[in-house]
């Protein structure tokens, strides 16, 4: 038993090039990690500015929407042109476009549609994706009020 005690006492703590070692490794792993998440951290502004552009494209359709619903309860004749003339007013911003559009039986899009098409195509474009809503002009007199 006396024989392998100084073994034991030998075995105390780490040598100079373990320890050199570990820092080595800890230093290559520590670069490789901060080089990672740089690259994470410069990109990640561009999903906020995604995000944000998409919910400014809601609240611009949300607009269009109410003011859809207000005509077609005031004037249903005339709710598409005067949607049309906000749009051109500047009421909705830069990033919103119209076009009238025609479907056939098959609900494939007619291009070019017909001059008498009361379809209109709204398309609110945002960096993420694009919105689209098609109004239409097909509620008369007697039908009851649309809520919103």
């Amino acid at each position: 038993m006396r024989g392998l005690l100084p073994i034991f006492r030998r075995c105390r703590g780490f040598t100079l090039v373990e320890i050199i070692i570990t820092l080595l490794a800890a230093g290559i792993l520590g670069a490789i990690f901060i080089n990672l998440m740089g690259t994470a951290l410069n990109d990640s502004w561009s999903t906020l500015e995604m995000v944000r552009d998409e919910a400014t494209a809601v609240q611009v359709m949300e607009h269009i929407i109410a003011d859809y619903v207000t005509e077609m309860n005031s004037d249903p004749a005339n709710a598409l042109t005067t949607i049309i003339a906000n749009r051109d007013n500047g009421d909705y911003g830069p990033s919103v476009s119209m076009q009238y559009v025609e479907f056939d039986a098959a609900g494939i899009e007619v291009d070019p549609p017909p001059a008498s098409s009361n379809t209109l195509k709204v398309r609110v474009q945002a960096t993420g994706k694009d919105l689209i809503n098609i109004f239409t002009n097909s509620r008369s007199g007697n039908d009851p009020l649309l809520r919103y």
